[in-house]
């Protein structure tokens, strides 16, 4: 699966050592606890030779998950303030 080789490479760009799943998986783990799951629920899915389109979509939703995790992007909302009033003089 596409996504799966994304992750791969993102994470040997962000310094992960690239080894087998279980090793991705357990670097993962320490700095992304909340977010492990999703790459083994993906990987299990991915490797199924049976998936439907359903599960599929859904291991992209997980892959999506965990590659937002290691960009580090958070869904923040920008609060710009209302600029002052300028005093008019006359």
């Amino acid at each position: 699966m596409q996504a799966d080789q994304l992750v791969r490479e993102l994470m040997a760009k962000r310094g992960y050592p690239v080894g087998d799943f279980e090793s991705r998986a357990a670097d993962i783990s320490v700095d992304h606890p909340d977010v492990v799951h999703h790459y083994r629920g993906a990987q299990a899915i991915a490797l199924r030779d049976d998936a439907s389109t359903e599960e599929l979509r859904k291991a992209v939703v997980h892959y999506r998950a965990l590659f937002d995790e290691l960009l580090e992007v958070r869904d923040v909302k920008l609060e710009v303030p209302l600029a002052k009033p300028l005093a008019v003089h006359s």
